[in-house]
C-alpha cells in the first residue's frame, strides 16, 4: 500500500471528467471559487474534498452560476427545474440558516462535497484529507459546517468532530430525501 498523500489543487487543468451534471456543476464552483484538495495514493486519486471559504458564495457571479447549472436544469422535466429553483434559492439556505444561526453558512467554510474511492473508504482518507482544513479554519478562528443526505454519513462527520445542528426531511418529486446539517467551532 502506498502512502497517501493530500495536497491542495490550486490550478486545475483539463476538463473534470464527472457522470453527472450536478456533481460537475457542484465540483466546477468549488474548484473555481473555492479550494479544492485532493488524496492520493501514488498516482490514483483515492478522495477529494472541495471547500467554499467564508464570503465567498455571494462572489460567485449569476450569470457563470446559471452556465454551470444549465446542463443539469436542462437534463430535468419542468417539475424538476421548478423544485430546484425552489430549493436552491428557499428552502435549503433557510434552514440551513436556521440550524447554523448567526453563524450562518456563509460566514464560516462550508465543505460542499467529499468523496473517498469505495474501495479505499473505511482507511482514514477523510480523516487525512479533513485535517489541512481543520487546521486552517482553526488558525483563522473560523468555523467550518456541511451538509449530507446520507444517512451513513453521519457518523462519519461525527467522528471527524462535528455537531450535528439539525435534521430535516424533505418532499421532492421523486420522493422524501434526508438532510442533517453540521457545525463544528474553531
Amino acid at each position: 500500500m502506498h502512502a497517501i498523500t493530500v495536497q491542495r489543487v490550486v490550478a486545475p487543468s483539463g476538463n473534470i471528467s464527472i457522470r453527472h451534471h450536478f456533481a460537475r456543476m457542484v465540483i466546477r464552483e468549488g474548484v473555481d471559487w473555492g479550494e479544492f484538495w485532493t488524496a492520493m495514493e501514488g498516482d490514483e486519486l483515492v478522495g477529494f474534498m472541495i471547500w467554499t471559504p467564508p464570503g465567498s458564495e455571494p462572489l460567485i457571479p449569476k450569470d457563470e452560476r446559471a452556465k454551470l447549472s444549465a446542463p443539469f436544469l436542462n437534463s430535468l422535466a419542468d417539475e424538476g427545474r421548478n423544485y430546484m429553483a425552489k430549493l436552491w434559492t428557499g428552502e435549503f439556505p433557510e434552514f440551513v440558516a436556521q440550524c447554523l444561526g448567526k453563524t450562518s453558512k456563509n460566514d464560516g467554510w462550508w465543505l460542499r462535497i467529499a468523496v473517498v474511492r469505495p474501495d479505499k473508504q473505511g482507511q482514514g482518507i477523510a480523516r487525512k484529507l479533513f485535517e489541512p482544513m481543520r487546521r486552517k479554519a482553526s488558525e483563522r478562528g473560523e468555523h467550518i459546517a456541511c451538509s449530507t443526505a446520507a444517512h451513513r454519513n453521519v457518523a462519519i462527520y461525527k467522528a471527524l468532530g462535528f455537531e450535528v445542528r439539525g435534521f430535516r426531511t424533505f418532499q421532492s418529486p421523486s420522493g422524501e430525501w434526508p438532510l442533517y446539517v453540521f457545525y463544528q467551532k474553531p
